[in-house]
């Protein structure tokens, strides 16, 4: 088999038709085109053009990554999940993610600090809701803890605690104690604060 063409596609200048035989056999990013030297005239068999499409698909596999990354820090299960969407081979997906640590873009201890640093500037989260973000987002155990001893020692969270308190009893509109204090346990219950925080910021507060 010949390749009798190889032309510049319209909707997408990055990307090139394959001709083979005067049938179009592959589209594939210019720098497949580059990479392998490919010109109107070569000899191509089967195996090549499947060389063609892996070598094309690791490009655009790498070009999603990267864009998704252009958003925000991602862990490691996220990018997998994003190329999964893609309906990528499994072993594209693996390829990228090696590339992706050798480069340093991609680095899950990283990502959870400063998940959590971001976490506690805005609307700080108690240790067992952050613990449950980061799993979500697959972080392992053992960088969960690191995280844990970095951002949520008792005193923080203490602290943290106290500070949304406060902010949650001076825009509460019922002036009833229980309800206020029922109220201020929820809520801090739903920030990820344990009882034990929770019940020393009511006990401040309400007795």
């Amino acid at each position: 088999m010949v390749i009798t063409r190889i032309e510049q596609q319209k909707k997408n200048p990055r990307r090139y038709s394959i001709y083979v035989d005067g049938e179009f056999a592959v589209g594939v990013d210019r720098n497949v085109v580059i990479d392998n030297g490919l010109r109107k005239g070569d000899t191509v068999d089967d195996q090549m053009l499947k060389k063609l499409q892996t070598a094309d698909e690791l490009i655009r596999a790498y070009q999603i990554a990267l864009r998704f990354l252009s958003y925000r820090p991602r862990s490691e299960v996220e990018i997998r999940k994003r190329l999964e969407r893609d309906e990528l081979l499994p072993e594209t997906i693996d390829q990228i993610i090696t590339k992706l640590y050798q480069e340093h873009q991609l680095d899950d201890k990283r990502f959870a600090e400063i998940y959590a640093e971001s976490k506690m500037l805005s609307k700080p989260i108690g240790v067992h809701r952050l613990r449950r973000e980061l799993r979500q987002k697959g972080i392992s155990d053992t960088i969960i803890r690191h995280v844990e001893q970095k951002y949520c020692d008792d005193e923080t969270e203490l602290n943290n605690a106290r500070l949304l308190a406060e902010k949650k009893l001076s825009s509460e509109r019922t002036k009833d104690p229980t309800k206020r204090k029922r109220h201020l346990a929820d809520y801090l219950a739903r920030r990820g604060y344990g009882w034990d925080v929770v019940g020393a910021v009511l006990k401040e507060h309400f007795e």
